[in-house]
């Protein structure tokens, strides 16, 4: 049976991750913990959450970028300039023909 609380090396080997990702993600209180002294202190259970979660969204993630993928190019571009072109400027006329003869 695993122990119901980790230590920062603990959870970091549950998750798969460097100990230090670990402690900035509990800094950053996004992983849930508590320090008791100098130590983090993980409840698996929470780790595990944190990690179904993470996973639920990742996975969100790629189906909304592969769904976007598959959308026409065509839909994607950016409205039409709302500025009209310009007619070409009038070429200018040639001079008359002026035949040569040899």
């Amino acid at each position: 049976m695993a122990p119901d609380t980790l230590n920062a090396a603990d959870a970091a080997a549950l998750l798969y991750a460097d100990t230090a990702t670990v402690l900035a993600l509990a800094r950053d209180g996004e992983l849930p913990g508590t320090k008791v002294g100098k130590s983090w202190v993980f409840l698996r259970s929470d780790v595990l959450d944190y990690l179904r979660e993470r996973v639920r969204a990742d996975t969100e993630q790629r189906r909304r970028d592969r769904n976007l993928a598959l959308v026409p190019v065509a839909l994607q571009l950016p409205a039409a300039c709302k500025t009209r072109r310009r007619a070409p400027p009038p070429l200018p006329a040639l001079p008359a023909n002026t035949s040569r003869s040899p």
